[in-house]
């Protein structure tokens, strides 16, 4: 369908919301509540926009695509709306940027630059809240929070944990763990999720297990990175945990045939990266594999493809049939599992 941002017009998906459609078009709109693997709740208001036809600025995170839609970006009204909205954010969070970890690769810092904003109206408030260090992969500064929801929403929504949520203090509402637990007493499971999603350095890896030279994906589920044939550990893992064995041995075959012959063989360097393993003990996974192979129905079977023969031969030289004789020799001597 077709709308108009700022008098230009664009081509956007049928569903998608005017913030996703307009960023795809490459027409910048300030966010930060937003996230493109959370659903949207339109909290920050920085990304409010004005639209003919509906009274006063509206969140564009939360507002679906009409055809023939007419947008404004950089109305007055919508202006007005993401300024305060970030003035007020500013206001109580802490103004030294430099003794923070992600000076320099901050999403609020690139936002209140690019918008120009500051809290010089506002009176500053402190809110001294004491961190949360019990955890020992991850480190709460929940003086940096801007309530934007993001781990919330990634902690109960993305990875279903639910640890994380809204709760009331003496200093407003913040994201933090309800009855006062601590995280390990919640039973976080130190995903790292709410440290990837996190705006701010508000919750940071403390142990270094993001790296910075590995990608998004490398940092989230590093034993599936690590992993040669890049099977989905986790998903995997988590079939086995539900008793779902022939959905567990099929993610594996995706990558790799034999998966009960490569539990026992395997090298499982992927459990020298697994996250677990900063706690006490890596998961097993090279046995977890074996498991899901062995307890597996092979209700699979049925659907094996049986190729007719081509007719063609392979011949070896004598030369290539000495040496497969000694190859085979070799790997007996080394491998009695498989012969």
């Amino acid at each position: 369908m077709r709308i108009t941002v700022d008098g230009k017009e664009i081509q956007a998906k049928e569903g998608s919301s005017v913030l996703d459609a307009v960023l795809e078009a490459g027409i910048f709109i300030p966010h930060l509540c937003s996230h493109p693997d959370l659903e949207a709740k339109g909290g920050c208001r920085l990304c409010s926009v004005e639209i003919d036809g509906v009274e006063g600025a509206v969140p564009a995170c939360k507002t679906n695509v009409e055809e023939g839609m007419n947008i404004t970006i950089h109305g007055e009204e919508a202006e007005k709306v993401r300024r305060t909205a970030m003035e007020l954010i500013l206001a109580t969070h802490p103004a030294d940027c430099t003794g923070c970890p992600k000076f320099g690769k901050c999403e609020l810092q690139s936002m209140y630059q690019y918008m120009g904003v500051s809290a010089e109206r506002w009176r500053k408030k402190s809110r001294s809240v004491a961190n949360d260090d019990t955890n020992p992969l991850i480190s709460h500064l929940f003086t940096r929070c801007v309530r934007c929801g993001r781990c919330i929403r990634a902690c109960q929504d993305l990875r279903g944990v639910k640890v994380l949520d809204y709760i009331k203090t003496n200093t407003g509402i913040r994201a933090g763990i309800p009855e006062g637990k601590t995280l390990k007493e919640a039973g976080c499971r130190f995903c790292g999720a709410c440290i990837e999603v996190c705006p701010t350095g508000s919750i940071m890896d403390a142990v270094k297990i993001m790296k910075p030279e590995r990608s998004y994906d490398e940092n989230i589920v590093p034993c599936k990175s690590i992993c040669p044939a890049h099977i989905d550990i986790p998903a995997y893992i988590r079939y086995i945990r539900e008793g779902d064995f022939d959905k567990a041995a099929a993610v594996i075959r995706e990558k790799v045939p034999f998966p009960e012959v490569l539990g026992s063989v395997c090298t499982h360097t992927c459990e020298n990266s697994c996250k677990r393993g900063e706690l006490g003990e890596a998961v097993s996974i090279c046995k977890l594999k074996r498991a899901a192979a062995t307890e597996e129905s092979g209700s699979w079977k049925q659907y094996v493809r049986k190729e007719g023969s081509t007719g063609k031969r392979w011949l070896l030289s004598e030369q290539d049939r000495q040496d497969l004789q000694v190859h085979i020799i070799l790997l007996k001597r080394s491998c009695s599992y498989c012969f």
